[in-house]
C-alpha cells in the first residue's frame, strides 16, 4: 500500500511536470515570436471606476490621469463613488478644473445589489461618451503615457486590451514578505496568462489595467449574465466577449504598466484572493485549459511536499528540476515585467507561500468567505440567476 501511494503520488507530479514544460515551451515561443501591431488613431476614451472610501489613495490616482500624454479634449473621468463616508467627494470635487471632463456620480443602495462594484460600474459606463472605455481601480496610479500605450493596440479589429499591474514597492530589499511575496505573485500570474496572450488564448485580466469597445460591452449585455456574482467585472466580462469571437490581446509595453498599493496585512490579501477565487467553477467551464495548467502546477506542489514523507531526495531533485527549468523560462520573460534577478531570488519562498495560499484562498472563494468593502456575498431571495455566464 505504501508503494502504490507513493507511486501514484510521482505519476501525478511527472504528469503535472510534464504538461507544465510543455506549456512552458509553447509560452516561450509565443513570447518569442510575439509581434505587436499598433494603431496610430486617435479615439474618444472615457475612464471609469468604481470607488468606495478611497479619500487617502484618490488624489494621487486623478493627479496621475489629469496629466496624460494624450489630447485632453479626447478623454473624460467618470467615478462612481460607491456611497462613501470619508473625503471621496472632496478629493473628486477638488479636480474639477484640472483641464479634463471629472463626472461625479454618487451612487446609493450598496446594500439592495449583490456585487456593488458591478453596480457602480455599470452606473460610470451608462454615463460615458468615448469609443473606448479604460479601467483601474482608485488605489492605483498610471504612468503618463498609459492612455496612449492602451490606445495604441485598437486596430479596427481588436475589441479589448488588457494590461499589467503590479503593487508599488519603492525599495527591495526594505520591503515584507508579505510585499513581496504579492509583488512576485502578480508577476508570475501575468507571466502564465500573458503567455496563453502569445498564442491567441485570452484566459484572464484585471480590471486595474483593461480597455474595452464601448460598444462591445452593450453587444454582450454589459453586466446583465453575470450581475449574481459579487466579482468578474474584468474577466467574466472578458469571457462574454471572448464567446462572442471578439477579439482580446495583451499590452506588453512598459509604458502601459499600471501601479497599485501593495496590501497592509495577509488578512487583507486573503480576502482579495479568495474573492478572485470565487470565479474559478465560471473559469473553469470557459477556460478548462488554463485551469489544466493551474491543476498541473498544483500537483508540483502538493506533490512534492507529501514526496517529502517517501523520500526527500526526490523531493529535492523534483525542486531542482523545477527551479533549474522555471529559471530558463521565467529568466527570458521576467524582463518583460520588470522583474530583476534580485527580486527572481524570492522565488524558492514564493513556492513555499503559494503552496499552501492557492489553496486557502481557493476554498475560502467557493464559500463566498470573503468581502468588498465591507458587504459579503448574498444571493437575494426569489432573484432569477443565470445558470451560464
Amino acid at each position: 500500500m505504501h508503494n502504490l501511494i507513493f507511486a501514484t503520488i510521482l505519476v501525478l507530479i511527472s504528469t503535472g511536470f510534464v504538461t507544465y514544460i510543455l506549456f512552458s515551451i509553447r509560452f516561450y515561443r509565443g513570447f518569442k515570436n510575439y509581434k505587436p501591431v499598433y494603431s496610430y488613431k486617435k479615439r474618444t476614451v472615457s475612464i471609469v471606476m468604481a470607488c468606495r472610501n478611497e479619500a487617502p489613495n484618490l488624489g494621487k490616482l486623478l493627479t496621475s490621469l489629469i496629466n496624460q500624454s494624450y489630447p485632453k479634449e479626447m478623454y473624460e473621468i467618470i467615478i462612481a463613488d460607491d456611497d462613501s463616508t470619508d473625503g471621496t467627494s472632496s478629493i473628486i470635487e477638488s479636480f474639477a478644473d484640472k483641464g479634463v471632463k471629472i463626472t461625479h456620480l454618487k451612487v446609493k443602495g450598496r446594500d439592495e445589489v449583490v456585487s456593488p462594484k458591478k453596480n457602480a460600474l455599470e452606473k460610470a459606463i451608462n454615463a460615458t461618451s468615448g469609443e473606448i472605455i479604460l479601467t483601474t481601480d482608485a488605489d492605483c496610479i498610471v504612468p503618463i503615457t498609459w492612455i496612449e500605450s492602451m490606445i495604441a493596440m485598437f486596430t479596427d479589429e481588436v475589441t479589448m486590451v488588457a494590461g499589467y499591474s503590479r503593487t508599488l514597492i519603492q525599495d527591495w530589499d526594505k520591503a515584507s514578505i508579505l510585499h513581496k511575496y504579492e509583488h512576485f505573485d502578480f508577476a508570475a500570474t501575468y507571466m502564465v496568462m500573458s503567455g496563453g496572450y502569445t498564442l491567441g488564448k485570452s484566459w484572464a485580466c484585471i480590471g486595474q489595467n483593461l480597455a474595452y469597445r464601448r460598444a462591445a460591452f452593450f453587444e454582450v449585455g454589459g453586466f446583465d449574465s453575470i450581475r449574481h456574482l459579487i466579482s468578474g467585472d474584468d474577466v467574466n466580462l472578458m469571457q462574454l466577449m471572448r464567446r462572442r469571437g471578439m477579439k482580446i490581446i495583451f499590452n506588453f509595453d512598459p509604458k502601459s504598466f499600471v501601479y497599485t498599493y501593495p496590501v497592509k496585512s495577509w488578512k487583507q490579501l486573503v480576502n482579495q484572493r479568495s474573492r478572485w477565487a470565487s470565479n474559478m467553477k465560471y473559469q473553469l467551464k470557459f477556460n478548462s485549459e488554463f485551469f489544466f495548467i493551474l491543476l498541473s502546477m498544483s500537483f508540483m506542489y502538493w506533490g512534492s511536499l507529501i514526496v517529502l514523507f517517501f523520500s526527500w531526495k526526490i523531493a529535492l531533485a523534483i525542486l531542482i528540476l523545477r527551479v533549474i527549468f522555471e529559471n530558463v523560462f521565467f529568466g527570458n520573460t521576467r524582463s518583460r515585467f520588470g522583474v530583476t534577478r534580485k527580486m527572481a531570488m524570492f522565488y524558492p519562498i514564493w513556492i513555499v507561500i503559494q503552496t499552501f495560499f492557492l489553496v486557502f484562498t481557493m476554498v475560502l472563494g467557493q464559500f463566498n468567505l470573503f468581502e468588498w468593502y465591507g458587504k459579503r456575498p448574498y444571493q437575494k431571495r426569489g432573484s432569477n440567476v443565470p445558470e451560464r455566464v
